[in-house]
Formats: structure tokens, sequence, C-alpha cells
């Protein structure tokens, strides 16, 4: 009999949710947390097979709640399921040790295939995600457009932080700013890279590495400070 535990903050998602599990393991365990302490909580008490995990969870938000998951339960498997972009958001959160990455938008069917094969022990993205993967990869880079180094300081760190997968709670944290001014950071480097999303970010930064070496180009260690207050 497997055993879920639903991180979700929505009523009516977990209940959507749990009406889909329920018609693959009629016996299966459920467990609901509305926070993402409440979620650490119950993972701490006891074992579950699956964690079915919004981004978007009071007290989460943030690439750092897998590692979180996985130090107090190594053997559960991690399900994303949120509303953010996945074509973004996937890549990241999969490198960082969840099992898959599902939008809140896919159909039911779609709901108990990506359970069913991270079961199955393998991991889990849309195939139209995969596609656009793919055809990212394959896409002919201008790695002379748009120079790292023209980034000021700060645009630097946050574009570490932002293609390491890092949200906007957890900028603010590293950083001490406001989150308008991580808006407005993020504009700037899209405008200067030439790009239109942190996927493209994140292959025109891969591909230019060797070319800038002694650009301001380099990843900043993440440290926590007390959050700026807003004003």
């Amino acid at each position: 009999m497997p055993s879920f535990l639903i991180a979700e903050d929505h009523s009516v998602v977990r209940m959507g949710a749990i009406l889909m599990i329920k018609e693959l393991y009629p016996h299966a365990e459920i467990e609901e947390a509305e926070t993402f302490d409440d979620a650490i909580k119950k993972l701490e008490k006891q074992f579950f097979d699956l964690l079915l995990l919004d981004i978007h969870i009071p007290g989460g938000d943030t690439i750092l709640m897998v590692p979180a998951v996985k130090l107090r339960q190594p053997q559960s498997a991690i399900l994303i399921f949120s509303s953010y972009n996945e074509a973004v958001y996937a890549p990241e959160y999969l490198k960082a040790g969840a099992d898959g990455y599902l939008s809140k938008s896919a159909p039911p069917e779609e709901f108990k295939s990506a359970i069913q094969k991270i079961f199955r022990g393998k991991k889990y993205i849309s195939e139209a995600i995969q596609d656009k993967l793919v055809n990212e990869l394959l896409k002919p880079k201008n790695i002379l457009t748009g120079e790292p180094a023209t980034l000021s300081q700060r645009e630097t760190e946050v574009m570490n932080l932002l293609i390491k997968g890092a949200g906007a709670k957890e900028i603010k944290l590293a950083l001490s700013i406001h989150d308008s001014t991580i808006s407005t950071y993020k504009t700037r480097i899209f405008e200067k890279m030439k790009v239109s999303n942190v996927i493209e970010l994140a292959e025109k930064i891969k591909m230019a590495a060797p070319v800038h070496k002694n650009s301001n180009l380099h990843l900043v260690k993440m440290k926590q400070t007390n959050p700026v207050e807003e004003g």
C-alpha cells in the first residue's frame, strides 16, 4: 500500500490530487500538509513513498526544499506539482534531486502516468518539455552576442542565482534586496544577454564560459542574511 504526502496550500488542488491517486491506488495512505513546515514535521515522523510538492507553498518557494526533504527521507520520491513555468523550473529541480516535475494544468491521465513512472524508478517531465529542451540544445547559439562582462557585479550575482534555480525569495535572502529590485535586475540581465528566459541564459553562460575567462562571470556562494524589510 503506497503512502503519499501532498504538500499544497490549496484545498481544492489537494482534493483533486487525492481523487486521482485513489483511482490508481484505492488503498493508498494519504496525508496532507498546507505549509512546508507542516510537511517537514510529517516527514520527520513517518516515511512516504511519494511527496507531491507545490513550489509556491507557504514556507517554501525555494529549490532548497528538495535537499531539505531528501535529508529527512532520502528514499522518498519527490514529484513537483506546480503552476510555475515547467521549461524554466523542471531542469533545475530535477538536478536538485526531485524525481519529476508536473504542471498543474496537466490532464488527469498525465498526472497518473507521472506517478507510475516515478514508482518504476524513472524521472518524469512532460514530452512537450523534453522536446523543447532538446530543441534548445540543438539550436545554433551565437556566444559572441551578449557579453557577461557587460553586467555589473550585482547583476552577475543575481544572474548566478537565477541559473542555479533560485526563486525570488531565495535571491532576496541571499542578497538582501527587494522583490522589485530583483525584477529590475532580471529584466536588465535578459536584455544585456539577449535572452528571453532562464534556460537560454544558462545555456549561453555555459557556452560562453571558456571564452570569457577573465570576465566577472563566476558562481557566487549563497549566504543567508536577514531579509530586508519591505518599505
